[in-house]
C-alpha cells in the first residue's frame, strides 16, 4: 500500500528534477490535489519527471500479499471459450 492509500506498493516514485515522491498509480504525492499524468510533476511543472522508484518494500517468501500482483487475461483464458460450429 502506498503511502496515498492505493493498493500497490511498489510505485512510489521520485520526480527526477525537485525531488517530490508521488505514486505513480494513484496520482497523490507530496502535494495538495492529484497529478494530471504520470510523468508530469505537479510540484515544479516539468515533464517526463518520472526519476528512481523509492519506498521499494521487501517480503519475506510466501508472505507477499495475494492482491498485490496484476493479472491479465493471456492466451490460456482465451483458449477457454467455446467455439461455435
Amino acid at each position: 500500500m502506498c503511502r496515498w492509500g492505493c493498493d500497490n506498493f511498489e510505485s512510489t516514485y521520485m520526480c527526477k528534477f525537485c525531488g517530490t515522491r508521488f505514486c505513480s498509480e494513484c496520482l497523490r504525492g507530496d502535494f495538495n490535489g492529484l497529478m494530471t499524468q504520470g510523468d508530469h510533476c505537479r510540484k515544479c511543472n516539468q515533464t517526463k519527471c518520472q526519476g528512481k522508484r523509492v519506498e521499494i518494500i521487501t517480503f519475506a517468501p510466501g508472505s507477499e500479499p495475494k492482491g498485490s500482483k496484476k493479472t491479465g487475461k493471456g492466451k490460456a483464458a482465451g483458449s477457454k471459450k467455446s467455439k461455435k460450429k
